[in-house]
């Protein structure tokens, strides 16, 4: 139980992080969302 609530919790940081990344690392994201 613990172990999966972990587990979930680093996979939510970790998307989280990932998405900022793309967020401010990708030059088309200004012209994807206009």
């Amino acid at each position: 139980m613990l172990v999966g609530m972990a587990m979930a919790e680093s996979i939510a940081i970790y998307a989280l992080v990932v998405s900022l990344v793309l967020l401010y690392a990708n030059p088309y994201t200004s012209f994807l969302w206009g």
